[in-house]
């Protein structure tokens, strides 16, 4: 098992989260407050989400776990969201929170093509 690990900065008015290592669900819980935290600074101006999930393994205890399936995050003002996979299935579990808020979501495997995609939507890594 790898130690899950998590850093969420902000950088150009883009949310920039790093997640990787085995998931539980005390971490779970550790990063979506410091990332609810972080999306409070920007909240009032456009803003978008870039999240670096390589290396990124959840257990099924956590893809079940309640608060997975009802946490809502304010995204006011949230222009786009960008994840960068080791494979487009990563995430499938909450692709439904960005999709449901009516946020264009955008998965690729490489950070070129991120960076393209965010650039392509007015934000600058």
């Amino acid at each position: 098992m790898t130690k899950p690990t998590y850093i969420v900065e902000l950088t150009n008015n883009i949310v920039v989260a790093k997640i990787s290592g085995d998931w539980n669900i005390q971490a779970d819980i550790g990063y979506l407050t410091i990332l609810d935290e972080t999306i409070s600074r920007v909240r009032n101006d456009k803003w978008a989400l870039f999240a670096d999930l390589r290396g990124w393994r959840v257990s099924e205890e956590v893809v079940n776990f309640k608060h997975n399936l009802t946490i809502e995050l304010t995204r006011n003002n949230q222009q786009t969201e960008c994840w960068l996979v080791d494979n487009m299935d990563q995430g499938k579990h909450i692709q439904h929170h960005i999709e449901n808020a009516g946020i264009s979501l955008y998965k690729c495997v490489s950070i070129q093509d991120a960076e393209k995609w965010l650039m392509q939507n007015g934000f600058y890594l």
